[in-house]
């Protein structure tokens, strides 16, 4: 009963803050009385309604969304498989730690202009998505790899057990979470840097060519209708990832 109270709770916190916010942006607009430059809610609203219908809006969203799903998964799978990979072969940890560290260093516009240079502006969106995602996942896994209860690894070297084994009974359990964390965040990062890449790099039915033509046009309600279908899947995906891990940990507890 209590859980489900501070679910209900914290559900109209979150209504009463979005609310608070939409007001804000509201006020803001009718003070700068320009629809051009800061369009209202309702003027917002208004034009993502009229793009719901149609089917090139949804054809932009489609393919750039496919576009950083790809890169994400690319860099969910490369970050765990190298940092469980780094448990065995120490040199794995040795050569990518600093490289993660450079990479995270590194302005995601200098990977655009790179990226362009080497690649088709098709692929930026990609590669950009798994240059970003990938450091961020890596570095939480290994970071869960050095907090591993160091009993149960005591007590395997003891029983001699091997490798694969103690992946699935001590590293994994263990993980789940850095894992779910590490996700959550990179699929947030990788829709963020890779709309940017688009608006960069201007690759034909995208999303980001659509609000690059929005900017120069001054369609700022086209801008912003976008930016909040593109802002609904990427909190979307990060809910799901979470449930599915969450899910996951429940079933390997039972």
């Amino acid at each position: 009963m209590k859980k489900i109270k501070n679910k209900r709770k914290k559900l109209f916190y979150t209504a009463a803050a979005a609310i608070f916010w939409i007001l804000v942006w509201h006020i803001a607009s009718a003070v700068y009385a320009m629809d051009f430059v800061l369009p209202s809610p309702w003027t917002t609203l208004v034009k993502l309604i009229e793009n719901i219908g149609d089917p090139s809006f949804w054809s932009c969203v489609a393919l750039s969304t496919g576009r950083i799903f790809i890169g994400f998964a690319l860099a969910g799978l490369l970050g765990i498989f190298f940092a469980l990979l780094g448990i065995r072969i120490r040199i794995v940890r040795i050569l990518l730690d600093p490289l993660c560290s450079v990479l995270r260093a590194v302005p995601v516009v200098s990977f655009i202009i790179l990226v362009l240079v080497m690649f088709s502006s098709e692929n930026v969106a990609t590669v950009i998505s798994l240059l970003m995602g990938f450091p961020l996942v890596y570095s939480s896994v290994s970071g869960g790899v050095d907090a591993s209860p160091s009993e149960l690894l005591e007590m395997a070297d003891v029983f001699e057990v091997g490798f694969f084994k103690r992946l699935k009974y001590i590293y994994i359990p263990h993980l789940l979470p850095y894992i779910a964390s590490a996700l959550s965040v990179a699929v947030g990062l990788c829709f963020k840097s890779g709309i940017a890449a688009e608006v960069i790099g201007f690759p034909m039915g995208s999303v980001g060519e659509q609000m690059y033509l929005a900017k120069l046009g001054m369609n700022m309600p086209q801008l912003f209708s976008y930016t909040a279908v593109m802002v609904v899947i990427s909190a979307a995906s990060e809910k799901l990832i979470s449930l599915l891990l969450r899910r996951l940990r429940r079933e390997r507890s039972v």
